[in-house]
């Protein structure tokens, strides 16, 4: 997947690139940086999956209303007034956080998330006015991919500055990067906005997200070439959700270290493994090898990786910590490798004026499937412990390696 070096010239576009990153590489070290504290107050592993209920709340009940609003209501204004709006609340929480109050994390991810509801799709509406009709597919790879690499990147990121400066100052740089993306989108050119009749116009959008989002499914459902990597990603989407709430008891469990230390143990070296994939995978699938190949070899090798881990318990002295850092950094590099040719697929499959109804079929159903599985694997790991989380992760991705070996007969 090659980005047209035109793209990243074009000043509007990288503001608007720039936004983006920003505020999902903040969400993603709030969530972190909150996970761990949650975890170390608590030892539940409920509690912090209830985190990522209260981020992913507004997005389904909110997220109709916002994305009807955006038409209406200048997009670049729309962007910089979530993203001060953010960094506001980020800071006054850096502030407050010391004590101790239980709901207050809560509170800060559901009002960031609220916020989001207007943000990301003012975004979108907001890309094809500043690349070319032409781009717009490769673009919205980049937007994907971003999100990805912010998440992992975030994670990591958190680990080490918690480490070196603490929780307060940790949150105090999430801020700045918000307050940093409002600059950067304040040099977007303005947006025109439409008048707006509350009783009709409202209602035709939300009917209309609605619609588009029934439409979609419909496109992805009656393709099976679109309907195969679709699933693949909506199930890589929902497994990294679990890992990532997991993380602390996986830290304290089974590589027996503290759950502060998750971040630079466990996703520090996922994401060096995941940028080598990038890197390596993007050469690869310029060759003749099948993506069908490469993502069925990165799915079973993922699957054997997570095996692997369950017996780093029972390493003892410095080897350990060397082990874990290779596993993780392996698994970062194969769920990487199975989910670029993913990526890539879809969007080749896709025609271009569906490519973002797809997408964001995509983020609406993500948010949708991801809740039931992350409540249920906090329950599993509170009573059954990580290896069960282990355990079950690893039969799934096995189970879809056979599955696309034996009733998978499309040409990827």
């Amino acid at each position: 997947m090659g980005i047209n070096l035109k793209v990243i010239k074009n000043r509007k576009f990288v503001s608007l690139w720039i936004s983006q990153l920003l505020s999902q590489l903040t969400i993603n070290m709030l969530s972190f940086l909150i996970l761990v504290r949650l975890y170390e107050q608590t030892g539940s592993s409920i509690a912090t999956s209830l985190l990522w209920i209260s981020y992913t709340i507004p997005a389904l009940i909110v997220g109709p209303f916002a994305a009807a609003l955006v038409d209406w209501i200048d997009r670049r204004k729309t962007l910089m007034i979530t993203n001060f709006l953010q960094a506001t609340i980020v800071l006054i929480y850096a502030f407050v956080s010391g004590r101790h109050i239980i709901f207050l994390p809560y509170a800060l991810v559901f009002t960031y998330s609220f916020l989001n509801q207007f943000y990301v799709p003012a975004e979108a509406a907001t890309l094809p006015s500043v690349v070319e009709k032409k781009d717009l597919p490769e673009v919205n790879g980049l937007f994907f991919l971003t999100q990805q690499a912010s998440l992992m990147l975030g994670f990591g990121l958190s680990g080490i500055l918690v480490k070196l400066v603490g929780f307060k100052v940790s949150a105090i740089i999430a801020a700045v990067n918000l307050f940093i993306a409002f600059i950067s989108v304040s040099f977007l050119p303005k947006q025109k906005s439409r008048k707006i009749i509350f009783s009709k116009d409202i209602e035709d959008q939300i009917t209309k997200f609605f619609k588009e989002i029934v439409e979609g499914y419909r496109f992805i459902k009656d393709n099976s070439n679109i309907l195969s990597p679709f699933l693949l990603l909506l199930v890589l989407q929902v497994l990294l959700s679990v890992i990532l709430v997991s993380l602390p008891v996986i830290a304290t469990q089974i590589v027996k270290v503290k759950a502060n230390d998750s971040g630079l143990l466990i996703v520090t070296p996922a994401s060096i493994g995941a940028v080598a994939a990038t890197l390596s995978i993007t050469k690869m699938l310029k060759g003749r090898v099948r993506k069908k190949n490469v993502i069925e070899g990165a799915l079973a090798l993922l699957s054997l990786n997570l095996i692997a881990i369950l017996f780093i318990q029972f390493i003892e002295g410095p080897f350990k910590i060397f082990a874990s850092l290779i596993l993780f950094a392996t698994i970062g590099y194969l769920f990487v490798t199975s989910l670029i040719p993913s990526i890539t697929f879809l969007q080749e499959q896709t025609p271009g004026g569906l490519m973002g109804r797809v997408f964001g079929n995509f983020w609406f159903l993500a948010s949708l499937a991801t809740l039931f599985p992350v409540i249920l694997s906090g329950t599993i790991a509170d009573i059954l412990g990580a290896d069960s989380i282990i355990l079950i992760l690893s039969f799934i991705l096995l189970t879809i390696f056979v599955l696309s070996k034996v009733y998978n007969k499309i040409s990827i």
